[in-house]
């Protein structure tokens, strides 16, 4: 089925002998009206019923017949179904509502346009901008009409006589209605007139207010979590954004679709919110796109989860992505550079022109360093790092690398800029030149390079292919490509023929190493296994496709503002840019949304919502699966719990992996799903022990320093298995337990009989200090040389070397002791080693 230039309806069918006829049903589709198509065959009778919704439920129903005179080929087992434009048909531009289909046919058919409430709100917001379309383009024509006249033009003395005296009529160019309803529509277009004044060209400067007024919004809003009157500082941001919205600036319906489907400053609303998701798409924004595919490729927020409606909008944004990496000098693009807030290394990179890596290669740069120079030349014609774009600054560093005739790569890509005049002016001659040296350097792009050389300048077929095939069976990228198109196109000098399927491999294999045109053409042939030998995958498709959709340079341009509005101290700011960027599905950007959500404490739910989105990514963010982590381990929810752990864990995770071994050490079981996933297969067959003891090895090989939490648990349980084994051992035990005794006994022994010696030496010290007590005391002037008098004397000097004795005698005790105890704890220590090894 076809619409016509004249929204007439073309049916195309085959017949059973293989003859395509067709009829056309003049109808004249309305625009701006939900239309309702049934189509019934019969054999070879068609009948077409056109159903229009018109304003207030009215419905107008048309029937068209025709009968192709002999039967139409009825076979839904070939080829696909596609619905809208395709590779070889243009779509339109409009939206297509639920379709259904009955392969045997039926006499009731029930296909209502739903969900009704949201097409409806659909109709009426495109009819309102329709109108505010019109409202502002005849203010804007009042306003070149009365606008002075230019300083420049010389102006009749009569004509000025004329419009200063002469009779003027104020025509009433809005009716009142008008006027109340796009109050602020016409009070933004005043109080903007020095924007829009003197622009010729009435949408280009619409879109350009409605950036401002989206900016001025972004900024409001930042401001509305602080602010007493919050809710309705936030209203009034949400007229503005729908003014912004039908004056052309889609960001403003992709961030009214972000604040309503996240409730950020304001209620949640999914109905409102879907309706500016498909607002946006429907003009083709690139980051309306990505939301809209990401929320239909994960079933998110209320999205019906649908690969194949998921496939179109990223089938989209991946051909526009492929389109717009040709444009290198748009000021609107740089490369997605994915910058973690809370990682510090990374924040160190996006220090700009004037952060010390920039001023280091600077200085190398200008000492003639080759790779200081490539990097510099990179960093200004992306505008990386946190560097403004410079093309002609970009050439020139370009220039300085190649121009040594010593780094192959730099001369490809100084050769690939004179060929196709990128920031300088065109030079075959030198370009060729330098692409001939650096393919015999060795560089594989300049293999490619010669064979686009000779592809599309010098027209020689086989000698480009052969240039193509050497680059790819050397793994270039744009080689592999370059070689699936000749074979998809029939161009391969060696085999004319067309051939899809080898085509095909070449594409999957130049997207698996990054390629946007291979994912776009493999995503493509995944997407409707039209190709023998091919299976239909619309999921890898889609995959493919949001893989390259993150690399779009617009959207690289918008993740570089949401960076530096952080860097620059307005957290609030760079939380509703990384809010809305969040929403399309990057994982950078929702993993720092989420972190600038717990930073500011925001009162809404945005941490849980952009850490749960971060773990539905096919790369999903380490921080994101964690919290989610603990946060179901709060609600004592462990299966979700062990699922984000041990995805985590399968990432490279050292803190997934602890966590894990922490639940399987407290009785959780894993699932054998994933205990397959992360190598373990066999875990059914060993002991939880085990399984414990090679997810910490692991985890240990993750981590960094010597002492982690995994090494010591990992310690621990090696010191827990080492005494298990060693008391498990009767011959070791009863060793260890007879040292033990024996050491116990001697300990017993050695204490008892120097603490009798001790107290005998007491007992005599005390006998001999009464003996001396009971002897009279000599006076002062008697002298005695007595022979008792000497032994007394003799008794008392004995006294003072037994206690000395005494002393020595326990110290000898003590170290003997402590020599016996330190050999038996060297032995039992021994023994336990020996199983702890």
């Amino acid at each position: 089925m076809i619409f016509s230039l004249k929204c007439d309806i073309v049916v195309q069918v085959q017949m059973l002998d293989g003859e395509e006829k067709a009829f056309t049903a003049h109808a004249a589709l309305p625009l701006h009206t939900w239309i309702r198509l049934d189509i019934f065959f019969q054999v070879s009778e068609a009948k077409l019923t056109i159903t229009k919704i018109l304003p207030g439920e009215m419905t107008l129903e048309t029937n068209h017949f025709f009968d192709f005179r002999q039967p139409v080929q009825f076979n839904d087992t070939s080829g696909y179904f596609v619905i809208g434009g395709c590779s070889y048909l243009q779509g339109f531009h409009g939206y297509i509502g639920p379709i259904r289909y009955y392969r045997l046919g039926s006499k009731n058919v029930t296909n209502p346009l739903s969900p009704i409430r949201m097409l409806k709100e659909l109709d009426r917001l495109h009819r309102h901008c329709e109108e505010m379309r019109h409202v502002t383009e005849d203010y804007l024509q009042a306003l070149r009409q009365n606008r002075d006249v230019s300083r420049d033009v010389c102006e009749s003395y009569y004509g000025g006589l004329k419009r200063k005296f002469g009779h003027r009529e104020c025509a009433q160019t809005w009716s009142w209605d008008q006027q109340r309803r796009f109050n602020l529509t016409l009070r933004l277009l005043e109080e903007h007139q020095e924007l829009i004044k003197g622009l010729g060209h009435s949408r280009r400067h619409l879109v350009r207010l409605g950036r401002v007024i989206f900016q001025d919004a972004v900024k409001t809003i930042s401001k509305a979590e602080e602010s007493d009157g919050g809710l309705d500082l936030m209203s009034s941001v949400i007229e503005q954004l729908q003014v912004s919205s039908c004056w052309g600036h889609q960001h403003s319906s992709l961030l009214l679709a972000t604040l309503l489907l996240a409730g950020l400053g304001v209620p949640v609303d999914l109905e409102q919110g879907h309706v500016y998701s498909l607002i946006g798409a429907v003009s083709d924004d690139r980051l309306a796109l990505m939301h809209l595919g990401y929320k239909h490729m994960q079933g998110l927020d209320g999205f019906p989860k649908d690969q194949n409606t998921a496939y179109g909008y990223y089938a989209n944004i991946g051909k526009q992505t492929s389109l717009d990496r040709d444009k290198v000098q748009d000021s609107w693009q740089t490369l997605t550079e994915h910058v973690h807030l809370n990682n510090d290394d990374e924040l160190h990179t996006q220090t700009g022109e004037l952060g010390d890596i920039v001023q280091y290669l600077k200085h190398q740069a200008d000492r003639g360093d080759v790779e200081s120079q490539k990097s510099l030349a990179r960093m200004l014609l992306w505008g990386s790092n946190g560097v403004e774009k410079d093309i002609r600054a970009a050439v020139m560093w370009y220039a300085r690398s190649a121009l040594q005739m010593v780094d192959p790569s730099a001369m490809y890509d100084y050769a690939i800029l004179l060929l196709k005049g990128t920031g300088v002016k065109k030079n075959r001659t030198l370009g060729l030149e330098l692409l001939k040296k650096a393919a015999d350097m060795g560089s594989v792009e300049a293999l490619n390079g010669l064979g686009w050389y000779y592809s599309n300048i010098v027209k020689d077929g086989r000698k480009a292919f052969r240039y193509f095939e050497l680059a790819a069976q050397n793994g270039s990228r744009d080689g592999l490509f370059n070689v699936g198109v000749y074979h998809l196109n029939g161009d391969n000098p060696d085999k004319p023929d067309s051939n899809e399927t080898a085509a095909f491999h070449y594409f999957l294999d130049a997207a698996q190493l990054g390629h946007v045109d291979g994912a776009v053409q493999s995503a493509l042939f995944l997407s409707t296994g039209s190709i023998k030998g091919v299976p239909r995958d619309p999921d890898k498709a889609v995959l493919l496709l949001k893989q390259v959709s993150e690399m779009n340079g617009h959207l690289g341009f918008m993740v570089k503002d949401a960076l530096q509005t952080y860097q620059r101290g307005s957290w609030d700011e760079a939380l509703v840019k990384y809010a809305m960027l969040a929403e399309t599905g990057l994982g950078v950007a929702q993993h720092n949304a989420a972190h600038l959500c717990e930073l500011l404490d925001h009162s809404s739910a945005c941490q849980w919502r952009y850490h749960n989105y971060s773990t539905y990514n096919h790369i999903p963010q380490e921080a994101g699966l964690l919290r989610m982590g603990d946060y179901y381990s709060e609600l004592a929810d462990m299966v979700k719990a062990i699922d984000m752990y041990s995805t985590a864990a399968v990432h490279g995770s050292a803190e997934g992996l602890f966590n894990l071994v922490m639940l399987i050490e407290e009785g959780y079981e894993v699932p054998d799903i994933i205990l397959d996933q992360m190598g373990l297969s066999d875990a059914h067959n060993v002991s939880r022990s085990a399984v414990v003891a090679n997810l910490l090895s692991r985890c240990r090989a993750f981590e960094e320093g010597d002492v982690t939490p995994c090494s010591l648990v990992l310690w621990r349980m090696e010191l827990l298995r080492a005494w298990r084994d060693f008391t498990h051992s009767s011959v070791q035990l009863t060793l260890a337990c007879g040292i033990f005794a024996t050491l116990t006994v001697f300990v017993f022994a050695v204490l008892l009989r120097t603490l009798l010696a001790c107290y005998h030496a007491q007992y005599r010290s005390t006998s001999q200090s009464s003996e001396r007590h009971n002897e009279p005391e000599p006076s002062g002037d008697e002298i005695s040389d007595s022979p008792l008098e000497t032994r007394t004397e003799n008794q008392q000097q004995s006294y003072q070397p037994t206690a000395a004795h005494n002393h020595l005698s326990v110290q000898k005790t003590s170290d003997l002791i402590v020599t016996v105890t330190g050999v038996c704890a060297c032995v039992i220590f021994l023994m336990f080693i020996s199983h702890l090894l």
